[in-house]
């Protein structure tokens, strides 16, 4: 907001000079070189108005971008509340990436997306990851999320289950409103992450809305990240060619065959914990 200060404070020193005789020499920005001022001849003279040099005009809208995605952010954690972004999942960063267990490929891919976030928006570009559980998928899909809001960027990232609960919840107190209040709150960002899509009751009230968010989505231009355990055939049985077809069209299909990271530390935590017992 300083940058509109300025320009404001700028404003009210130069209506003070009504008249401006030197228009070949209008003053300009210090740091961009472009002019602060515009000459105007009126009947009486000329005139010097107020103009924002290209800095202030790109600070300006720096400002006002900043303004609405904290407001959009403010908004999804009203109405998401069970999002899977607890204080767990804070931690699941490029940063702190376990690159001897984790897969090399996901880490790239993610730290691409990341970087490229703007123009995958702009070309409604996502992601469908496969593979066996515990093998990093959650953890791939929570760094993208992490590192897009540290940047602002409001992002949904949440269960499967956790998401047709919370529609479910809306509907018992609001009915088909509450529904729809959900469904459009999601616009709100800029991506949505779903976590282990497969895990939620499988019924065909909950396959109607995943239909519905993805569909959304769709419609919206806007990306989505999903992340499932169930194959590619059982995907396309369990939720019919129509949800297949649109995620087709809207993600990237990429197989995860990086080994059980799970498996992989609870050997590593057992082995440790004989290890003290027995003071080996």
């Amino acid at each position: 907001m300083e940058a509109v200060k300025t320009v404001l404070e700028r404003s009210k020193q130069m209506e003070s000079a009504l008249v401006y005789r030197d228009i070949n020499n209008i003053p300009k920005c210090k740091v961009c070189g472009e002019p602060i001022g515009i000459a105007v001849k009126m009947s009486f003279g000329t005139k010097l108005y107020p103009r924002a040099c290209r800095c202030r005009r790109e600070a300006y809208e720096r400002q006002q971008t900043l303004d609405i995605n904290r407001q959009k952010q403010i908004r999804l954690k009203q109405i998401i509340s069970n999002s899977m972004m607890n204080k767990n999942f804070k931690e699941f960063t490029l940063e702190n990436w376990d690159h001897k267990l984790g897969n090399e490929n996901l880490y790239n891919i993610a730290k691409q997306y990341i970087s490229k976030f703007a123009q995958m928006k702009a070309e409604n570009k996502g992601m469908l990851i496969y593979g066996e559980p515990g093998n990093g998928k959650t953890y791939f899909s929570a760094c993208i999320a992490n590192a897009l809001v540290q940047k602002l960027i409001p992002v949904i990232c949440v269960g499967a289950i956790a998401l047709t609960e919370r529609i479910g919840q809306s509907k018992r107190t609001w009915g088909d409103e509450g529904i729809f209040t959900v469904l459009n709150t999601l616009e709100n960002a800029d991506l949505i992450i779903i976590d282990d899509l497969g895990t939620e009751e499988d019924n065909k009230w909950t396959r109607a809305m995943m239909y519905q968010i993805i569909e959304k989505r769709n419609t919206v231009n806007l990306p989505v990240i999903i992340t499932t355990n169930i194959s590619m055939q059982e995907l396309k049985e369990r939720y019919d060619d129509r949800t297949y077809s649109r995620l087709s069209s809207m993600c990237s299909f990429i197989r995860n065959t990086g080994n059980d990271i799970r498996k992989i530390q609870g050997k590593e935590k057992t082995d440790k914990f004989i290890k003290e017992l027995f003071g080996g």
